[in-house]
C-alpha cells in the first residue's frame, strides 16, 4: 500500500458509523495508528449528534479502548476515511470529500475507492490486510479480539466463519467465549418501548436508490410476544427492514417493509445483519426492480 498518495490529503479524518458499536470504534482506533505511524496525519471521530453507544457496546468498549474520540460536525473542508461503513448515509452523508475506506459488510455498489473484506469484524480485517507491515501491539490486539467477539456475538452469529476463528487465534487470546458472552452481553433494552428502540437505533443504508432504516432487537423468548407489535409498527413505515432475533430458539426473522408490502424472511439460526440477512435484501430488491 502506497501511502505516499495520501500525504495531499492531510489531515485525514478517520470516521466509523453512525452510533459506533465496539468494532466501528476500534477500527477507526486502528486505522488512525497505522496511518500516522506511516507518516499521514490521520484524527480518529465521529459525528458530534450521532454519538450514541448502547449500553451493551458501552460495555465492552470501557474493558479495552482507551482513546478519546474527536466529535466534529461534518464539514465539507474536511478529507475522509470511512471505517467499518461502504455507504456514506449512515455517516457524513454526500457531497463529503472520501479519500478511502475500509470495510468488511456487503458493497453498496455507491463507492469506488473502499477495500472490502469477508470477516466477521472490521478490525480483524484490518488486522489481516496490515499485519506484515504494522507491528500491532498487545493492546491493539486485544481490541480487535473483544471488538470481534462483539460483532460476532461471540462467535454465535453467521457472521463468523472457521476462518475468522483462525486470525483471531493468531491475536494470543485463549479466553473462555461462552463466559464472557454471559459476562458482557445485555439483550435490547426494550423498557422504553419497541417504537422507541425502532425510531432511534436504526442504521440507514441506500441501495439501487432505495433508502431505508434498519434496526435489530436482540432478545430472548420471554418477549417473543411483543414481536407482533414489532411487526405492526415496520408495517406503518414506508420503507424499513426489522430483524428479530431471539436468542433462546437461535430463530433470526427479518421483516423488510417496501412498496407497501412486508417481506418475512426467516433464518433458523442467529443470522448477521450485515453478513446475511442484507445481502438478502438487496438480492429481493434486485428482483423487485428485475435487475
Amino acid at each position: 500500500m502506497n501511502f505516499d498518495l495520501f500525504k495531499e490529503y492531510e489531515p485525514l479524518y478517520v470516521i466509523g458509523h453512525k452510533n459506533p458499536d465496539v468494532d466501528s470504534i476500534v477500527a477507526t482506533i486502528l486505522i488512525t495508528n497505522i496511518f500516522n505511524s506511516k507518516g499521514i496525519k490521520c484524527l480518529p471521530c465521529f459525528l458530534k449528534d450521532d454519538y450514541e453507544i448502547d449500553e451493551y457496546n458501552q460495555k465492552i468498549i470501557d474493558t479495552c479502548v482507551t482513546i478519546d474520540m474527536t466529535l466534529i460536525e461534518p464539514d465539507n473542508n474536511y478529507n475522509f476515511i470511512l471505517v467499518d461503513h461502504n455507504d456514506p448515509t449512515q455517516s457524513i452523508g454526500f457531497g463529503k470529500r472520501i479519500v478511502w475506506g475500509i470495510d468488511h459488510h456487503n458493497s453498496a455498489n455507491i463507492l469506488s475507492n473502499v477495500l472490502i473484506g469477508k470477516t466477521c469484524s472490521c478490525s480483524l480485517f484490518i488486522y489481516d490486510y496490515f499485519k506484515n507491515i504494522y507491528d500491532f501491539s498487545t493492546e491493539e490486539k486485544f481490541m480487535i479480539y473483544m471488538a470481534s467477539l462483539a460483532d460476532s456475538l461471540f462467535f454465535k452469529g453467521s457472521r463468523c466463519k472457521d476462518s475468522d476463528k483462525e486470525l483471531i487465534a493468531e491475536l494470543g487470546f485463549n479466553m473462555d467465549v461462552d463466559k464472557l458472552f454471559h459476562k458482557y452481553f445485555i439483550p435490547t433494552d426494550l423498557s422504553q418501548g419497541l417504537a422507541n428502540v425502532i425510531d432511534n437505533h436504526s442504521k440507514a443504508y441506500n441501495y439501487r436508490g432505495i433508502k431505508f432504516n434498519s434496526v435489530v432487537v436482540k432478545t430472548y423468548n420471554e418477549y417473543s410476544h411483543l414481536r407482533e407489535e414489532f411487526i405492526d409498527i415496520i408495517n406503518q413505515k414506508d420503507t424499513f427492514l426489522g430483524v428479530w432475533i431471539d436468542l433462546d430458539k437461535e430463530i433470526s426473522y427479518a421483516y423488510f417493509r417496501y412498496n407497501g408490502k412486508t417481506k418475512e424472511f426467516i433464518y433458523d439460526f442467529i443470522a448477521s445483519r450485515g453478513a446475511t440477512i442484507i445481502p438478502d435484501i438487496y438480492r429481493y430488491i434486485d428482483k423487485l426492480l428485475k435487475v
